[in-house]
């Protein structure tokens, strides 16, 4: 069974459904003509992402930037196939707890050392027994039984059990390492000299100013794949993206990606499409702002009738048209992207009911005992929750959930945070209620058990606290070892009935995808389908910038 034939379609059934869903549609073509043999450099929005290894990145965008330097097993293409990578070939067993691949010849660290499969071995030992456990964020532990090298360029990865998972989220995702210089290394997440950033990757560190957030990496011109087609990636500071680009600062910008409450208003973006030195991408969104309830505070945290009275008394529409200007969608209550090819189609809406908000609320015991419009716990003692939100984002989110539950009598307290604190706080459950922004939603669909399931450990701020149902955690294990997409998606569909009734957490709404660049400098731009390595929902996807071409190599 070799991987280039049957293997390579099998894997790539989950993530062409994806694309289906999710394809980019060009609003305003690319230039054509005769394409260069390379580019000279591209100057990209830059800020603070953390230092690119796989230990000391920040977030999700951080892991794009450890992924220039460094190479997964696999990687993904425009259409959202998994493509070989370092690995030329791969293959799995019937039983689909066995992965044997096949590395490239002649593979080469950036400091001239030879890459084998002892440092894939090893890379796997280092981050889930080793010093790197633990260490990994958004790479996390991979559920791995055993990896073994059965020759320099063959190794063989044994999984505990089948796993719908493992390509995307570990072959795709873990950053291989080089035993040489990672070995001796006890404390991962502080080692930070210029060793530290030798991968295997298409480009090298040649400097970063944490103070600006700007990074410059040089081509790896003797890269496994050839020369890279554009030979600078200039990470700048730009407090305004687009205007940065109209000034000839910047080569791209986006919006809806991570400036979810930034968008471009009507007047402007209706300028930016007619402007004939620019062209522009868009494409359905893959991250969302979302309302988490803390259901370990117990009442009425912890009633499901009070989560879907502020679900009715939440105008989602409302916030789409106020906050995104219409470009984009109400989040799906099963939490995955709308976009999703696993999205289940018949969810409730939650449409703004004021009524029925009311009416829910009254059931509880919570009622307004006092004449003051302001709704009392049943003993009647002040009910103000407190809502939380991130101070990277406009306040215009949280201002108008307040305006929206007030006309139902419930009367928020809003806390503004600053970024770590809002972080930790997710992540400890140190909240009533709180405004989270994440993306990965249109990824592998095994998110809503890592935000969900309460047997996942809380090692993000996007972890729901104090949710439990076991009919969801059956769902949950049983979808994450089947491999049949037929079996599996009527499974992942299930979770998400179950989370639109119970309502621990409700997507308020997720922004279109809008890349705009400078004509003729670049014209392989694209969003990956279901995320770069799964997670992330930009258009940075190291494979145009290797290849200069939207698909395969």
């Amino acid at each position: 069974m070799k991987r280039p034939a049957r293997m390579v379609a099998l894997a790539a059934v989950f993530s062409l459904t994806l694309a289906a869903c999710s394809t980019s549609v060009t609003e305003k073509p690319q230039s054509s003509g005769t394409a260069p043999t390379s580019v000279d450099r591209l100057r990209l929005p830059g800020a603070d992402r953390g230092y690119p290894t796989p230990f000391a990145y920040l977030k999700g965008p951080g892991l794009v930037h450890v992924n220039f330097v460094f190479d997964t097993l696999i990687w993904k293409d425009s259409t959202g196939a998994s493509i070989p990578w370092l690995a030329q070939s791969w293959e799995r067993s019937a039983d689909g707890t066995e992965y044997r691949f096949v590395l490239r010849d002649g593979v080469r660290w950036q400091d001239g050392q030879p890459l084998t499969a002892d440092d894939v071995v090893f890379t796997f030992d280092y981050i889930t027994k080793g010093a790197g456990t633990n260490q990994t964020q958004f790479i996390g532990r991979p559920n791995v039984k055993e990896v073994v090298a059965e020759s320099p360029t063959v190794v063989v990865v044994r999984l505990p059990g089948p796993s719908a998972l493992f390509e995307p989220t570990v072959a795709g995702r873990v950053p291989i390492i080089p035993r040489h210089i990672w070995q001796s290394v006890t404390d991962p997440a502080k080692y930070l000299d210029a060793q530290a950033v030798i991968g295997s990757g298409p480009y090298k560190l040649a400097s970063y100013d944490r103070s600006t957030g700007s990074y410059l990496y040089v081509a790896n011109d003797s890269y496994f794949l050839g020369a890279p087609y554009v030979k600078r990636l200039e990470f700048v500071p730009a407090p305004n993206e687009i205007l940065s680009l109209q000034r000839g600062d910047l080569d791209m910008a986006t919006a809806g990606i991570e400036n979810l409450e930034e968008p471009i208003p009507d007047e402007a973006f209706s300028a930016l499409q007619h402007d004939a030195k620019l062209a522009m991408i868009v494409a359905p969104g893959e991250a969302n702002r979302a309302l988490h309830f803390n259901l370990t505070k117990g009442f009425p945290f912890d009633d499901t009738r009070f989560r879907q009275a502020v679900a009715y008394a939440v105008d989602r529409a409302d916030l789409v048209k106020r906050i995104l200007f219409g470009r984009g969608e109400v989040g799906s209550s099963g939490n995955l992207a709308p976009s999703h090819a696993y999205v289940a189609a018949d969810l409730p809406t939650y449409a703004k009911d004021v009524a029925k908000a009311r009416a829910l609320l009254e059931e509880i015991g919570l009622r307004d005992t006092n004449g003051d419009g302001i709704r009392e716990l049943p003993d009647g003692t002040a009910f103000k929750p407190e809502l939380q939100a991130n101070s990277l984002f406009s306040t215009k989110t949280p201002e108008l959930m307040k305006e929206y539950l007030r006309a139902v009598g419930v009367d928020i307290e809003i806390k503004v945070l600053d970024q770590a604190t809002s972080d930790a706080n997710g992540t400890q459950g140190r909240y009533d209620m709180a405004l989270f922004t994440y993306g990965g939603m249109g990824g592998d669909p095994d998110f809503l058990r890592t935000r969900l399931s309460a047997k996942a450990p809380a090692t993000v701020y996007s972890k729901i606290h104090g949710f439990t149902n076991a009919r969801f955690e059956e769902l949950a294990a049983k979808q994450a070892a089947t491999l049949n997409e037929a079996d599996r998606k009527p499974l992942v569909q299930e979770m998400q009935r179950i989370v639109a009734e119970e309502l621990p957490l409700l997507s308020l709404y997720v922004p279109s995808r809008i890349l705009l660049s400078a004509q003729g400098t670049f014209d392989a731009w694209y969003f990956t389908p279901g995320g770069l390595f799964g997670l992330h929902p930009g258009p940075l996807n190291k494979q145009a910038f290797v290849t200069g071409k939207k698909a395969g190599l």
